[in-house]
């Protein structure tokens, strides 16, 4: 099994990676480009609340004045309340954007490229490559990671990434963040990368934010092995709890200055009038039991229909609700059949372990994200930290033909979809 905390050898030296990493933006292009066409990406405020919240943040405002749909409102005013993360980067577009001449409220699409798309086949390759310790292995499950999972639709002309949807841009940018977090606290772990990566997977995806408990755990656990004459509360907790702070607080602070009180987020607003079938169930209770079987099944057990049309493989999920992670991502199986191995591993226990209460809050949602899409999106919020989890269990001798052939079906699959 790879060393988790590998140090680089001179053939893993940092040449290498490199073009490891050159290979592996290369093998995208060429499987991937032509779905994912990111020079046809553009984001507009008049139809993303959070790019226009920023727009209305450069003028010293919080209200919205152009976007009606999916916005929080108070007494006559309208909030943007979701994709804080992509609100902070629309700033740093719209300013780059600015000092190349663009008119106000602009976001330049090679901008929106460059901090949205960029940074995620980077991180893939760097976190896989840091808890297995080999490029060949980080550019083979980042590859996977970014075609053959859900993450394709969301990146393709069909998923709303590429037309500027906020719901779509914060899956991105939340799996980019989980891609840091979990590398960092899989090897040896300096802890403010932790922090980066958890504000902007938590500012992207909410849910998200129950990632705090294994990383309090972890950093706990971490100090408490330092030696007996260190401070009680070491110099990992102390980052672990003003990152949390952090992650509050922002959020808290707007909450305030749009709706009064730091707890009202405004996010059940948004159901408010509302009579489609997901705006009645958000407007009824936003988290439920009574939605736990729907949500399991379009998580494990929902089945689209393969086709052949035009003599072509078609997948024809019309009228199923998401689709089965362990159809669509049988590597995912890996999960139980290495968890003897991980298990023995505190940190990987933890996060394996810190994945439940996200999964649980996303079966107790009022929708699964995932209405006849042939996948199941939500489940972006906890895979990238399996895949880390398990990464060092996928690439060995015996297990290798298993990831290899796994790779192809979900890749096979994921081409098929419609997109």
């Amino acid at each position: 099994m790879p060393d988790n905390r590998h140090v680089d050898s001179p053939r893993d030296s940092r040449i290498l990676s490199y073009a490891w990493l050159g290979l592996l933006l290369v093998a995208l292009h060429l499987v991937i480009g032509h779905r994912i066409r990111l020079a046809e990406w553009t984001v507009k405020p008049q139809t993303n609340a959070a790019l226009e919240e920023a727009v209305q943040w450069t003028r010293g405002r919080l209200a919205l004045e152009t976007n009606e749909y999916e916005v929080a409102r108070d007494g006559g005013q309208r909030y943007n309340v979701v994709g804080l993360a992509f609100t902070l980067l629309s700033v740093i577009g719209l300013s780059l954007s600015g000092i190349g001449g663009a008119a106000e409220g602009t976001f330049h699409p090679p901008y929106y490229v460059l901090l949205v798309f960029a940074p995620l086949p980077i991180a893939a390759f760097y976190s896989f490559r840091r808890v297995v310790g080999d490029p060949r292995w980080g550019a083979l499950l980042a590859g996977y990671l970014l075609a053959a999972t859900g993450l394709l639709p969301i990146l393709t002309v069909c998923g709303a990434a590429h037309g500027g949807s906020i719901y779509f841009i914060n899956h991105v940018l939340a799996v980019t963040g989980l891609l840091i977090f979990a590398a960092d606290l899989l090897g040896p772990r300096r802890y403010w990368p932790a922090v980066c990566g958890l504000l902007l997977a938590a500012w992207s995806r909410q849910m998200t934010a129950l990632y705090v408990l294994p990383w309090l755990w972890i950093a706990w656990s971490d100090d408490r092995s330092t030696a007996r004459a260190r401070p009680r509360v070491g110099r990992a907790l102390r980052i672990c709890l003003v990152g949390t702070a952090v992650l509050a607080a922002v959020p808290m602070a707007l909450n305030a200055a749009k709706f009064g009180s730091p707890l009202d987020t405004g996010y059940a607003r948004l159901y408010e009038g509302r009579t489609d079938p997901i705006g009645a169930r958000g407007g009824g209770a936003l988290f439920s039991p009574r939605y736990a079987p729907s949500n399991a099944r379009a998580m494990n057990t929902a089945l689209p229909v393969p086709d052949l049309r035009r003599g072509e493989l078609y997948i024809d999920a019309a009228g199923v609700n998401g689709a089965s992670i362990w159809l669509t991502n049988p590597l995912l199986l890996g999960v139980a059949i290495t968890l003897p191995r991980w298990w023995r591993d505190p940190a990987r226990r933890a996060l394996m372990l810190g994945t439940l209460p996200v999964i649980a809050g996303l079966l107790l949602y009022h929708t699964s994200g995932s209405n006849d899409a042939g996948y199941y999106r939500y489940a972006l919020d906890f895979v990238p930290v399996w895949l880390a989890v398990i990464a060092p269990h996928l690439v060995t001798r015996r297990a290798l033909p298993w990831t290899l052939a796994a790779t192809a079906w979900s890749a096979v699959y994921f081409s098929a979809l419609p997109g």
